[in-house]
């Protein structure tokens, strides 16, 4: 088969495009042909050797989360079937024509909706979800900013934080074209920070008061400025730092602030049956309650200009790859 592998850490030239051996189901294992393979920084950041991966792992091939058919199951699994589509969050081996994955972490897709829609929602859908409950102690009424809402978390987070109960959500981007796209997906308000300063809008909004939960993925002096927007009892979830670094430990805070991270991975290994989550939100796709935007897909081949066009931010929503 067909597959991206990596045998050293670097630049998209480390990712090759060669034939591998199929790989076989395993107990509790899904073998699944895989149709579409969503991109996240994670990926990147794997490449690099920055995440998750030792020297001593390589060769290995990337691809967090993928949507496929099932083809074959291992000893144990009784509740899938060969020929089912499924939505899978493996961490990796997505980036091929077939991947391996813990039955625990797929789940069936609904008749109806895309495999490149499909292969999107894991990640972006668990972490926004579980970020503003379990972190971000979202509440009804409560008001919310959403950092970076053109990215594949973002544009999730926007429309979700409205489903959980949010009173008032507050999103940033980069230019009036993706501040007008986020209104649309629900944004209360769209501040486009080329040209406008968040924090003195939010304060301005809220009269001052700020908002309640902050969901902030960028680091550096965003998640500086972010804190400063916090109402008093306000929590600040970090999700990453796609711009800059994180405290190590989070700053002490007054009046009952918070700053809190939250890795989906981290948190998936300590409660794996939360995966099935996924029923939820692929309900909310079918009932049209959220939209997951896929910007642009790419052939297996060509997963350099693919991972080239998620680090270049000119994207809304979601990067996929998709097999022929």
């Amino acid at each position: 088969m067909k597959a991206i592998r990596i045998h050293g850490f670097g630049g998209e030239d480390v990712l090759r495009y060669e034939d591998v051996p199929e790989p076989t189901a395993g107990p509790g294992e899904l073998l699944v042909k895989v149709e579409a393979a969503a991109l996240n920084r994670a990926d990147i950041s794997m490449r690099r050797g920055t995440y998750r991966v030792a020297p001593e792992d390589l060769p290995l091939i990337p691809g967090r989360e993928f949507c496929g058919r099932v083809q074959s199951v291992g000893s144990g699994v009784s509740d899938f079937r060969a020929g089912q589509r499924v939505a899978a969050y493996p961490t990796k081996g997505g980036y091929a024509e077939y991947a391996v994955t813990k039955a625990a972490l797929a789940r069936p897709v609904p008749e109806g909706i895309e495999p490149a829609v499909a292969a999107s929602v894991p990640t972006v859908c668990l972490t926004a979800w579980f970020a503003l409950l379990e972190d971000g102690e979202i509440k009804s009424g409560e008001q919310v900013l959403i950092q970076a809402g053109s990215s594949g978390v973002g544009h999730v987070a926007v429309q979700l934080a409205g489903v959980l109960g949010a009173a008032r959500v507050f999103t940033t981007a980069g230019g009036a074209e993706k501040c007008a796209r986020l209104r649309d997906l629900g944004a209360d308000e769209a501040i486009d920070y080329t040209t406008r300063d968040f924090r003195q809008e939010i304060l301005n909004s809220t009269s001052g008061r700020g908002v309640d939960v902050v969901l902030e993925m960028l680091g550096g002096d965003i998640y500086t400025q972010s804190l400063e927007v916090l109402a008093a009892g306000g929590r600040l979830v970090s999700i990453g730092g796609a711009v800059g670094p994180i405290p190590d430990k989070p700053p002490s805070l007054t009046e009952g602030r918070k700053a809190t991270r939250f890795s989906i991975t981290n948190y998936l290994n300590a409660h794996p049956e939360k995966f099935r989550q996924l029923d939820t939100f692929f309900d909310l796709i079918r009932q049209r309650k959220l939209r997951i935007v896929v910007d642009r897909t790419f052939s297996l081949a060509e997963i350099g200009a693919a991972q080239r066009y998620l680090e270049g931010r000119d994207h809304f929503g979601k990067v996929v790859v998709v097999m022929p």
